[in-house]
């Protein structure tokens, strides 16, 4: 975290100990840091995607429904974006990810937030359930996709 925090410069957040009452960063000060840690690790999708599965254990450590995650999400980061669930099946959903923040606000491949939501799809279903997901680019909508999340 020190190296994200560096690259981003912002080192003296490594040693603040107040916290925002709201529990909240500025967009500004989130922007930063996921440009920061894109920096780093140019060209890793793999361990993007991970570190979102990652981001998704620490904000929901409990677990949650993934609707209420998506919903949240949303929510939390405030810009012009639009994450919602457009279909719902036996095994599977399908999120529509309009304006997306991370490709298009911040310019860094959009493998974290798929980490992030796979994760959060994880922790809301049974054990043991593998889950998988294909994307799509929503070729009417820039910086859209359409992610259908599977599980066995």
């Amino acid at each position: 975290m020190k190296s994200v925090l560096k690259e981003a410069e912002m080192l003296d957040l490594k040693d603040a100990r107040e916290v925002d009452p709201n529990g909240t960063i500025d967009f500004f000060t989130f922007k930063k840091l996921i440009i920061a840690q894109n920096s780093l690790l140019y060209g890793c999708y793999k361990l993007l995607y991970n570190l979102g599965m990652k981001l998704a254990i620490y904000l929901y450590p409990y677990g949650k429904s993934f609707q209420d995650v998506v919903e949240e999400i949303t929510e939390l980061i405030k810009t012009d974006w639009d994450v919602q669930i457009i279909d719902q099946g036996v095994n599977s959903f399908t999120v529509e990810i309009k304006n997306c923040v991370f490709c298009h606000e911040i310019g860094v491949p959009c493998q974290l937030f798929f980490g992030f939501l796979v994760q959060s799809l994880k922790k809301s279903l049974p054990e043991n359930k593998n889950v998988t997901y294909v994307s799509e680019k929503d070729t009417d909508l820039p910086h859209s996709h359409i992610l259908k999340l599977i599980w066995k």
